[in-house]
């Protein structure tokens, strides 16, 4: 392994690799209180990722994640304006259990990609009742499903481990890796091949790349950002830069999202 490759080099001279396209798996297009970001919007998000050379991200707006029915619309419309560029999540907030069933014919619309639900800001535990309709609608219709994940009560990586063997087929992004409980995290992707690592502030961590790649995980990891929070070259750099190969930077940075999301379509049409 080498952090001087072809690639990290092209990385490096060009700031990007036509052959290397970003997806990026957990963004959130819209502002949020208390802090500024340049440009959250549609337009400023799009110059943020030709800039970047990402192809496409996945979506859920800040305000859908307490108010889904608010919220849902913004990223949809974004889709239905560019469809090429832009996938989508609903968002699900547990404490309202019967708005799910106004969610689930949305799963049909091409681009939706399946649920982002956030534990920590609903102040609602991963294992409670309200969220089990939703993972349980989740793994029957083979979406995805990105979980806020930290290491903290709601969310940490004991309640992940125990939604994962509930749901044994249930494609679970682990949204920043359970932060802060690195070998949590690494044991969870280790047990269940379903279970997916997102990088979201844990590639920031000195070594946390290296060391998942090193235990096997490579195919488990997922290039994301929470845009507009942080810049895509952030974490491109802890990717490009780890003690990986090109194989590995290939797969976190766009191949593995790939697979992640033919699969979503392959469920919708057969299902």
């Amino acid at each position: 392994m080498s952090r001087t490759t072809p690639l990290t080099e092209a990385f490096r001279t060009l700031g990007r690799v036509p052959d290397c396209p970003i997806i990026d798996l957990h963004t959130h297009p819209d502002a949020f209180q208390g802090i500024y970001f340049p440009a959250p919007d549609m337009d400023g998000i799009l110059r943020t990722m030709d800039r970047a050379n990402v192809r496409i991200i996945a979506m859920a707006p800040h305000t859908a994640l307490k108010d889904p029915a608010y919220g849902n619309p913004i990223t949809l419309q974004m889709m239905a304006a560019h469809p090429d560029r832009f996938r989508t999540y609903l968002c699900y907030n547990p404490h309202y259990p019967a708005d799910l069933a106004g969610l689930l014919p949305l799963l049909d619309l091409p681009g939706v990609v399946g649920f982002k639900i956030h534990p920590g800001e609903t102040r609602y535990p991963l294992t409670g009742d309200g969220y089990a309709p939703l993972l349980a609608a989740a793994e029957a219709r083979g979406c995805l499903v990105l979980s806020h994940t930290w290491n903290e009560p709601t969310c940490n990586a004991a309640q992940c481990r125990q939604v994962a063997e509930r749901h044994p087929n249930l494609r679970l992004l682990l949204g920043h890796s359970c932060f802060d409980d690195w070998t949590g995290a690494m044991a969870l992707a280790r047990d269940f091949p379903h279970l997916y690592l997102e990088l979201t502030a844990a590639a920031h961590v000195t070594g946390f790349v290296d060391e998942a790649v090193a235990q096997g995980l490579a195919a488990q990891m997922l290039y994301g950002t929470d845009l507009p929070w942080f810049d895509p070259y952030t974490t491109i750099g802890s990717v490009v830069y780890a003690d990986i190969t090109d194989d590995d930077r290939h797969a976190i940075l766009h191949g593995n999202a790939e697979r992640l999301l033919a699969e979503v379509v392959s469920a919708q049409v057969a299902g």
